[in-house]
């Protein structure tokens, strides 16, 4: 499974990493939106099976590289993992095509488990 994980912090992606050692995955990692559409849409563009999306960033935040993927038809499932926790939030995030929505902080055993309810393993 080729996942890409989306996020500001270097913090975040080592506990991502670390949440997903014990399985076969092929984890790529950017550190913002821009980089996450240029994996996804640009010229050396690749395939993944699973988007981590943090929703705030600087540039690019995530609900606009989601609604961006998305009219580019990206169609590849896609977690967010933000701080925000309004109801507003998580509908709009699931009305633009994210799958699931996880709140941070968060465990390895959530992250592992909202990854098989989308993916599957």
């Amino acid at each position: 499974m080729k996942i890409l994980s989306v996020d500001d912090s270097k913090a975040v992606h080592s506990f991502v990493k670390m949440c997903l050692m014990s399985k076969t995955v092929d984890l790529i990692q950017v550190l913002s939106g821009e980089e996450a559409l240029d994996k996804l849409t640009g010229q050396n563009k690749e395939n993944f099976d699973l988007i981590l999306l943090d929703w705030e960033m600087p540039g690019l935040t995530g609900p606009e590289v989601l609604v961006k993927a998305r009219e580019s038809g990206i169609s590849t499932p896609v977690i967010m993992l933000t701080s925000r926790n309004k109801e507003d939030d998580i509908r709009m995030a699931l009305e633009n095509g994210a799958s699931e929505y996880i709140m941070k902080p968060f465990t390895e055993d959530l992250l592992v488990e909202k990854i098989d309810s989308v993916v599957g393993w």
